[in-house]
């Protein structure tokens, strides 16, 4: 499978994709009705990254900032990470692409 190469069809429709980390926490601020509770939960959830990297804890760190995370819902591979839906899904391809478990 070529990296520009989509997934089949029958793969494709268990893939789900949603908003991790930063931006799961940017979307919700931006689309809560109420402004004073939106900057008040972006405020306490920009707590995590901080508390980690006083942890030194980069692992978590990192994993803050992946963006979309792509998983498919029935083999147990590793998940797509991207900034954008396309590049979170490509990246879940690449790695089902390689995995033996896939199905045909």
């Amino acid at each position: 499978m070529k990296t520009s190469e989509t997934l089949p069809d029958g793969m494709a429709r268990d893939i789900v994709i949603y908003p991790v980390g930063l931006l799961a926490h940017w979307q919700q601020f931006l689309h809560h009705p109420d402004r004073k509770a939106a900057r008040r939960s972006f405020r306490y959830a920009l707590r995590y990254p901080l508390r980690q990297a006083r942890a030194r804890n980069w692992r978590a760190l990192k994993n803050y900032f992946n963006g979309y995370l792509a998983e498919h819902a029935h083999l147990g591979t590793r998940c797509g990470t991207g900034w954008t839906r396309g590049r979170a899904y490509r990246d879940l391809a690449r790695h089902l692409s390689s995995d033996p478990r896939r199905a045909n």
